[in-house]
C-alpha cells in the first residue's frame, strides 16, 4: 500500500521492512510499505483508493494493471500526490500530460512505440495505466427538458467536440469533412457539428477529448416571470466607494437603445466605455431565414440587460440618485449577445422564431477575452445552463480563462430553479447552473429584497398556482421584505462532485433598476419615475448588484495599497470574508452551505476601513506553491473574539479539483482544525473545494499558526489569497509593526520570505547593538549608528498615529534634521538598503509607501 507519512518518522520508516521510499516532499514521505501502521491518525495518510476522474466520472485502475492498448493516449494511476518532478521526468523522452484526472492520475500521450514495460520501468510512480478509450471520452450530464432547450433556442442533432488542442482540432476537421458531417462553427479547440449518428463515432477520432450534446443558456430573469432602489435593501452591501476607476464588463440581452450617445439612459450616459453587439453565431446558419440577425446591441425584449447592468453601475440619474447601482461611477463595458433569430419553418416546432442568446460565441474564453482587452477585470453574467450542478463545456472554459488570467473576476448567476416541494423550509439541493457550477467563477445567489416601493408583492405560493414548486410553510413566506432570509427562487448545490455552489447571495427581489426605454416589457412592476425604472426579481439582479460590490471592494482595497489591485482569487476571498449568514426560516440558524453558500455579501465586513476586526490580505499572486510546501503565517491574538481566515485559488480547469491546497490552524498545543467544518468541529482536510473557510465564533487569546498546504499541485506552481480576519487589540497602540495582523496587506510574501522578516522587525532591529545589527544585516563598514537612528525614526512612524501637519509626501529625511551627517561609501548603503528592502512590505499607513528607501538611507 502507498503511504504519506509526516517527516518526523523518518527514522521509524527507515527501520520497517518492506518499505520502500518513493518520494520525499517538504514535510511529507510518499512510501510503499507492508508494515501496519501504529503512528497518530494525523501523521499519515493510506491512499488506497484505486479510482481516478474523467470527466467527473469514476475509472477504476487497480495498481499493478499496466494496459495500454491500441489507444493513442493513455490514462495513468500516479502513487500519490505530484510534484513537478515527476512531471518532468514525463516531458524529458517525450510523454505529454493531455490533462489531469484527479484524486491522483492524468491522460497522457506516450512516444510511439513505448510499451508497457518501458512505462513500469521508466516512471516507478506510475502504479497502474489504461488505454482512454471512447466510452471515456463524454460527461455524465442530464439531458436539458425540451421546454428549456425551446427557450434557449437549442436544436435538436447538434454535438460539441472538444480536441486535446487546437492543432488536433485542424485534424480532426479534415476527417469531419471526409465523413461528410456539416461542421456549423469551431473556436479554439471546440468544434459544433449537426450529427444525428451514433456519437461514439465522433468519440472515436483520433485527437477528440470530449463529446457532449450541445446546450443552450437563457437569462434568468425568465423563470420565475414565466409562473411569476438599491439604497432600500438591508445595506450591507452599500458603501461610501463609488466604483472609480473599475471597469466592469456586462455580457446580456441588450443596452437600452443600443448606441453610445445622448440617446442612451441617463443612468449610463458618459460612462460605457464600450457597447458592442455579437451578431448571429454560425453555428445558428443552418436553421435561419435570414444571418443578417444583429440589432445592434438594443435592448428590444425584456430589458434585462439594462437592468442588471443599473444594478451594477448606473447613476440613478432620473431618480434624483435613488436607484443608483452599487458602482455609479464606474465604466461599462457592454456585450449584447441576444438577437431576435428568425428559424425556418421546418425547424419551428423545436425553437420558434424569437429572441434568444444566439450572439453568444462558441468558446465563452472570446466574450471574456474582448472585455479584457478593453481593461475589464469584473465580468458580470445572469445567464446560464439549468445544468443540475453539472460541469459543462462552458465552466471549463471559464475556469481555465481564470486560471490564466488571475487578476480577473467572472460573476455568473446561480439560477432561479429553487424549490421546497415539502415544504421544510429547506430549498431542494442540486439545481445551480452552469457555469455558476465553475471552480473558479463567483456563483451567486439571491435572498430576499427590501419592501419599499410596489413592485411584485404577495408570497411565493401567488407565483406557484399549481404547488409544482413550493408546499406547506414556504407557500406562505413573502417575495419581499426578509433581507437575512434566502429567496425561493434561488438555485442550489452542491454541484454534481460535491462542492459548495452559491459562493455568496446579493439581494434579488424587487430590486428597482434602469428600464429599457425601447422594451415594452417593465419586468415586476414599474418604479418610479416612470417609465425610466422597473422593478425585477431573480437572481440576476442579485448577480448584477454583487458586479458592483466586486467593483467597489476593488476600489477600496487599491485605493488603501496605493494603486496596487487585488488579484481576483484574493478579491473573491475579500467577499466571502465579511459575508453574513443567511438565516434559515426554520430555526433562525445559519443556511446549509449548499443553499447561501458563504453568506450575503457585506462591504462593512470586507472593506479594509472596517473598525471591527483586524483584516489581513496575503496575496500570493506572485509565489505559488509545489506539491508537498507548506506556507505559515503566525498569527498573534490579543483579545478574544470571532476569527475567519478564507483560502482561495484559481484551480486549473475540470470537472473535479485539480491542484489541491489545504487550510489548517494550528494552536500552541499542536490541535488542528481544517477549513470548510462547521464552527467548533476539527474536521479533515477537504479535497473537493478551492474554497476552504475556518470560523470560530470565539477565538481565545493567544499564539497561532495558519498553514497553507499543498497537498497535491500537479499543474503547479499554484497562487492563491488568504484572507484574515481577527479580533482588533484593545489598550495601548502596539509598540513594533508585527508580522502576524499588523500589516493589513502583503503581496508576493511567500514561507520563506516571511522567515526572513520576522528577525527584521523594526523595534528588534533599533534594540539590537551595532555589532548584532551590522551582524543580522550582513553589513559592514556601513555608519551603523546614523542607520539605528534612522531606523528609530521609522519605528516611530509606523508605531504612532501620523502627526497633522505631515502630508502624505512627507519622508523620513523631513523627520531626521537633528542627525549629524556621517560619511560613508555607496556601495555600503547599497548593502544595507538591500538587505532592509522586506521592511517596505510592512509600511502600516499609507502615507508611508511613498517613504522610499533612498529617503531612509539618504
Amino acid at each position: 500500500m502507498y503511504v504519506l507519512v509526516d517527516q518526523k518518522w523518518t527514522a521509524s520508516v527507515a527501520g520497517w521492512e518492506q518499505t520502500e521510499v518513493i518520494y520525499r516532499y517538504p514535510s511529507r514521505l510518499l512510501i510503499s510499505t507492508q508494515h501496519s501502521l501504529d503512528l497518530p491518525a494525523n501523521d499519515y495518510e493510506v491512499l488506497d483508493d484505486p479510482y481516478v476522474s474523467i470527466h467527473g466520472v469514476s475509472l477504476k485502475i487497480p495498481e499493478g494493471q499496466f494496459v495500454l492498448g491500441d489507444a493513442p493516449h493513455t490514462v495513468v494511476r500516479f502513487a500519490g500526490p505530484v510534484p513537478a518532478e515527476w512531471r518532468t521526468t514525463l516531458e524529458r523522452v517525450g510523454v505529454r500530460v493531455l490533462f489531469w484526472c484527479p484524486r491522483f492520475g492524468a491522460c497522457i500521450r506516450l512516444p510511439k512505440g513505448m510499451k508497457a514495460e518501458a512505462v513500469k520501468t521508466a516512471f516507478p510512480f506510475i502504479v497502474g495505466a489504461q488505454p482512454y478509450l471512447e466510452e471515456q471520452c463524454s460527461r455524465d450530464l442530464p439531458a436539458q427538458k425540451s421546454s428549456d432547450r425551446q427557450r434557449a433556442g437549442i436544436a435538436e442533432n447538434l454535438l460539441d467536440i472538444v480536441c486535446f488542442t487546437r492543432e488536433d482540432r485542424a485534424s480532426v476537421e479534415t476527417e469531419l469533412r471526409e465523413r461528410d458531417i456539416p461542421i456549423l462553427a469551431s473556436s479554439s479547440s471546440k468544434i459544433r457539428v449537426s450529427y444525428s449518428g451514433d456519437p461514439a463515432v465522433l468519440r472515436n477520432i483520433v485527437g477528440v477529448k470530449v463529446v457532449d450534446t450541445a446546450r443552450g443558456v437563457v437569462t434568468l430573469g425568465e423563470t420565475m416571470q414565466s409562473v411569476l432602489g438599491l439604497g432600500n435593501g438591508d445595506g450591507q452591501w452599500q458603501s461610501t466607494y463609488s466604483g472609480k476607476g473599475q471597469i466592469v464588463a456586462v455580457a446580456d440581452t441588450g443596452l437600452d437603445r443600443g448606441a453610445n450617445n445622448e440617446s442612451l439612459h441617463s443612468d449610463f450616459r458618459g460612462r460605457v466605455r464600450d457597447i458592442s453587439s455579437w451578431p448571429i453565431n454560425s453555428s445558428w446558419t443552418p436553421f435561419l431565414k435570414s444571418t443578417a440577425g444583429n440589432d445592434n446591441a438594443a435592448d428590444l425584449n425584456t430589458g434585462h440587460g439594462t437592468h442588471v447592468a443599473g444594478l451594477a453601475v448606473g447613476t440613478g440619474a432620473l431618480s434624483g440618485g435613488l436607484h443608483r447601482g452599487v458602482a455609479p461611477e464606474a465604466e461599462l463595458v457592454f456585450q449584447a449577445i441576444e438577437q431576435y433569430t428568425e428559424i425556418k419553418r421546418e425547424y419551428s416546432s423545436q425553437m420558434p422564431s424569437g429572441y434568444y442568446l444566439s450572439g453568444r460565441p462558441l468558446d465563452l474564453r472570446q466574450l471574456f477575452q474582448a472585455a479584457r482587452d478593453l481593461g475589464a477585470r469584473i465580468h458580470i453574467n445572469a445567464w446560464g445552463d439549468p445544468a443540475q450542478g453539472h460541469y459543462t463545456n462552458d465552466s471549463y472554459e471559464t475556469d481555465l480563462f481564470l486560471h490564466e488570467h488571475q487578476d480577473a473576476v467572472i460573476l455568473f448567476a446561480a439560477g432561479n430553479d429553487g424549490t421546497d416541494r415539502d415544504g421544510d423550509h429547506v430549498l431542494e439541493q442540486r439545481s445551480v447552473y452552469a457555469p455558476a457550477s465553475a471552480k473558479n467563477a463567483i456563483a451567486v445567489g439571491a435572498t430576499s429584497g427590501c419592501l419599499s416601493g410596489v413592485g411584485l408583492r404577495g408570497t411565493w405560493g401567488d407565483l406557484d398556482p399549481k404547488q409544482q414548486l413550493y408546499r406547506g410553510p414556504a407557500r406562505r413566506v413573502p417575495i419581499s421584505g426578509e433581507p437575512d432570509r434566502i429567496a425561493l427562487c434561488s438555485s442550489t448545490g452542491p454541484t454534481s462532485d460535491g462542492r459548495i455552489k452559491p459562493d455568496v447571495c446579493a439581494p434579488g427581489t424587487n430590486i428597482p433598476g434602469p428600464r429599457s426605454s425601447v422594451s415594452r416589457l417593465q419586468g415586476w412592476g414599474s418604479a418610479s419615475p416612470m417609465p425610466y425604472y422597473m422593478y425585477d426579481g431573480g437572481t440576476s439582479m442579485a448577480t448584477g448588484v454583487a458586479g458592483g460590490f466586486a467593483a467597489v471592494l476593488r476600489q477600496a482595497w487599491q485605493t488603501h495599497r496605493s494603486g496596487v489591485a487585488p488579484s481576483g482569487a484574493a478579491l473573491k476571498a475579500l467577499m466571502i470574508l465579511g459575508a453574513n449568514p443567511v438565516l434559515s426560516r426554520r430555526d433562525g440558524k445559519p443556511e446549509p452551505r449548499t443553499v447561501s453558500g458563504f453568506g450575503r455579501l457585506s462591504f462593512a465586513r470586507s472593506s479594509p476601513d472596517q473598525a471591527d476586526a483586524a483584516l489581513t490580505l496575503f496575496d500570493e499572486i506572485e509565489t505559488g506553491v509545489m506539491t508537498g510546501e507548506t506556507r505559515s503565517y503566525p498569527i498573534h491574538i490579543q483579545q478574544r473574539g470571532s476569527f475567519r481566515a478564507v483560502l482561495t485559488w484559481y484551480d486549473a480547469p475540470g470537472e473535479t479539483l485539480v491542484n489541491d491546497l489545504n487550510l489548517c490552524l494550528v494552536d500552541s498545543q499542536d490541535q488542528k482544525i481544517w477549513g470548510n467544518h462547521p464552527p467548533g468541529e476539527v474536521g479533515t482536510p477537504d479535497h473537493v473545494n478551492n474554497v476552504e473557510l475556518i470560523e470560530l465564533p470565539e477565538m481565545m487569546p493567544g499564539d497561532y499558526e495558519l498553514r497553507v498546504i499543498a497537498s497535491n499541485i500537479p499543474e503547479s506552481p499554484q497562487s492563491y489569497a488568504l484572507a484574515i480576519s481577527a479580533p482588533t487589540s484593545q489598550g495601548p497602540a502596539p509598540t513594533s509593526t508585527s508580522l502576524d495582523l499588523a500589516a493589513n496587506y502583503l503581496r508576493g510574501v511567500g514561507s520563506e520570505r516571511l522567515a526572513t522578516l520576522e528577525p527584521l522587525r523594526v523595534n528588534t532591529l533599533v534594540r539590537m547593538s551595532e555589532q548584532q545589527l551590522g551582524e543580522t544585516l550582513g553589513i559592514k563598514g556601513v555608519c551603523l549608528a546614523r542607520l539605528r537612528a534612522r531606523l528609530i525614526l521609522l519605528e516611530r512612524a509606523i508605531t504612532q498615529p501620523r502627526p497633522a501637519s505631515l502630508s502624505p509626501q512627507t519622508t523620513l529625511a523631513d523627520l531626521e534634521q537633528a542627525l549629524p551627517p556621517a560619511a560613508t561609501s555607496v556601495e555600503q548603503w547599497n548593502r544595507a538598503r538591500q538587505a532592509l528592502l522586506p521592511l517596505t512590505l510592512v509600511f502600516k499607513h499609507q502615507f508611508l509607501a511613498q517613504i522610499t528607501l533612498n529617503s531612509l538611507f539618504g
